[in-house]
């Protein structure tokens, strides 16, 4: 009877039985070969779009993707089912060793495409997976067991997006395993900064994309720091076309991990057992005494008296730093988090080929008052983990202290860069039509990059202080005025301009971004100097303390999904060629 029913009803029907299970109608397809001719993939691709259409999201992809036909969206179900199929039987099997980063990639996508039914598949019990028992799968079988392996575990791309499924989940469900095991496998991720790399391109490139590639040189000295660019480049199937992008990255997830959600006693330290090394000392005074005893990790000029810090401070911070750390952001309930992050993947995988991302997608990133905890590892620790011994790795004491920081955003362009002029500075144009070459991209700053590129020779800007808010707001104006005359042939974009010039591509090319701000922690109040590096949203900020001078340390990071920004700072008085002391931050938008 079925075989003289109309096609258009024919197809009805399949959707109705395909509703409940979001399945292709597999008993209807099997009934005879007239039947399956009519409501196969190949000859009724848009049965198969509107299946996936009711059954998972689709609006994220559109946005980032623009139209999708029913050939994408029969391409993506096949590819999604297949995948979801493969692991609900490795978790029913109880074993994930043989899970591929193409199956980590459609849970990945689903999560940050999610806005409410991809979640059906992969948390709701008759769901297709089982995603918290699979992370627990996968912690044990894959993370663990390469954490009790010699040496430093391999950052590969099934880690970092099982790393970051993890994080994204943590709002729905936690995932079982013991918190002190969880700390023991992210440890590497976290603490190692000379084994993973924490940005998109290294940190002390600051004017991207490059025109030349850099030589790699051998690293045969674990106290040089390798700064060479790499690319980050994977490729994968998205919606029926193959996908150039790069992986999230790995620290990001695992330092959100590892810090947040903790309970007070927790935030303070990690420490070891009893038999372990000796509970946490003032770790940043001990660091300015033994610093001199290592390679290329050298903090001259720091005062051990100044830096230093007991435990007693970080303990009556941590009850103010748990509770910021507690406001974690519900991350997959709405796809549009994510827009800007994917953007970056897919921009910003190799620092020598991509164009980077356009300037608009950093206005107001970054402006406005930041709260969270930067966290230290124990000094004769963290060198003997450089040299390489796990042992200080996985053992070493650790603390965390809480700042408060409040960031203003100030754009700088050419001068005479206005409509008409193409957004090219009056010197720069002339410049250009002299020689016929085209000047380099970015701010023309020299300054080593352990000042965010700025020169080391300009005076604080304390003359107002810090002691009131009209004091910080005249010291923040002070600073700016600083920072721009530090950029010869540059100047602030008025406020009433600035829209104009973001909305012309020609002219917003020719923007950067200044970051400028004040904090303050248990050692005092602070002054922030910084950029923002316009290729992939790095931001770099000098935070140095003020008018007391305690100490001058450099933060490297980026804002993510959920206004948390995250990065690693480092000290400033080791050459960037070398392995510098280095920590993490959190801090989230208040």
């Amino acid at each position: 009877m079925l075989d003289i029913v109309p096609p258009e009803v024919l197809s009805r029907i399949a959707l109705h039985v395909s509703a409940e299970t979001s399945l292709p109608p597999v008993n209807l397809l099997l009934t005879s070969h007239a039947i399956h001719s009519s409501l196969c993939a190949s000859n009724n691709p848009n049965l198969y779009a509107s299946i996936f259409r009711s059954s998972f999201d689709v609006s994220a992809a559109q946005r980032r993707v623009g139209s999708l036909n029913a050939v994408d969206l029969t391409r993506e179900l096949r590819r999604r089912m297949g995948a979801l199929a493969r692991l609900g039987w490795m978790v029913r099997t109880g074993d994930v060793r043989g899970v591929g980063d193409d199956q980590l990639w459609v849970i990945y996508v689903m999560l940050i495409e999610n806005d409410g039914k991809n979640l059906q598949h992969l948390l709701a019990p008759r769901g297709e997976v089982h995603l918290p028992t699979f992370l627990q799968l996968y912690h044990e079988q894959h993370l663990l067991a390469a954490a009790v392996e010699p040496g430093f575990p391999a950052e590969t791309v099934g880690r970092s997006l099982a790393i970051w499924i993890a994080w994204l989940l943590s709002g729905y469900a936690r995932t079982p395993e013991e918190r002190d095991e969880r700390l023991f496998v992210l440890r590497p991720y976290v603490f190692a900064a000379q084994q993973y790399e924490p940005y998109f391109a290294p940190w002390t490139m600051h004017n991207l994309p490059l025109s030349i590639s850099s030589p790699t040189m051998p690293k045969s000295n674990p106290f040089i720091a390798d700064l060479s660019p790499k690319t980050r480049r994977v490729e994968i199937e998205w919606y029926g076309r193959q996908l150039e992008l790069s992986p999230p990255i790995l620290t990001h997830a695992a330092i959100l991990r590892f810090f947040t959600k903790k309970t007070p006693a927790e935030i303070v330290v990690a420490e070891s057992d009893p038999s372990g090394p000796a509970p946490l000392a003032p770790i940043m005074a001990v660091a300015a005494a033994q610093a001199a005893a290592m390679g290329g990790l050298a903090l001259p000029g720091l005062n051990p008296t100044d830096m230093a810090m007991d435990i007693d401070d970080i303990s009556d911070d941590s009850s103010e730093s748990s509770g910021v750390m507690d406001r974690l952001t519900d991350l997959v309930s709405d796809s549009q988090l994510h827009d800007r992050d994917f953007e970056r993947l897919r921009r910003c995988f190799d620092p020598l080929t991509c164009l980077g991302m356009p300037r608009t997608a950093w206005r107001g990133m970054l402006d406005g008052c930041w709260e969270g905890n930067f966290s230290f590892f124990e000094f004769e620790a963290f060198r003997e983990m450089v040299a390489g011994q796990s042992r200080a790795l996985y053992e070493g004491p650790f603390g965390e202290q809480a700042q408060v920081w409040k960031l203003k955003e100030t754009y700088v362009r050419p001068i005479g860069s206005a409509r008409g002029n193409k957004g090219k500075g009056k010197a720069s144009a002339q410049t250009e039509a002299q020689t016929g070459a085209k000047s380099p991209p970015g701010l023309p700053l020299n300054g080593p990059m352990t000042n965010a590129g700025f020169p080391t020779d300009q005076p604080s800007s304390t003359s107002a202080g810090l002691a009131s808010a009209a004091a910080e707001a005249a010291t923040v104006r002070e600073t700016i005025q600083r920072q721009v005359e530090a950029i010869p042939g540059f100047e602030v974009v008025p406020d009433d301009e600035l829209d104009e010039m973001l909305s012309h591509p020609d002219e917003e090319a020719g923007l950067e971004m200044l970051l400028t701000g004040t904090g303050h922690s248990a050692w005092g109040r602070f002054i922030l100097k910084g950029r923002v590096r316009a290729w992939d949203g790095m931001a770099s900020l000098v935070k140095e303390y003020a008018p007391d001078s305690r100490g001058k340390w450099i933060y490297r990071g980026y804002v993510l999904a959920g206004d948390v920004f995250v990065g690693r700072w480092r000290d400033t008085f080791t050459p960037e060629a070398f392995v510098g002391y280095e920590g993490t931050f959190i801090l989230n938008r208040r």
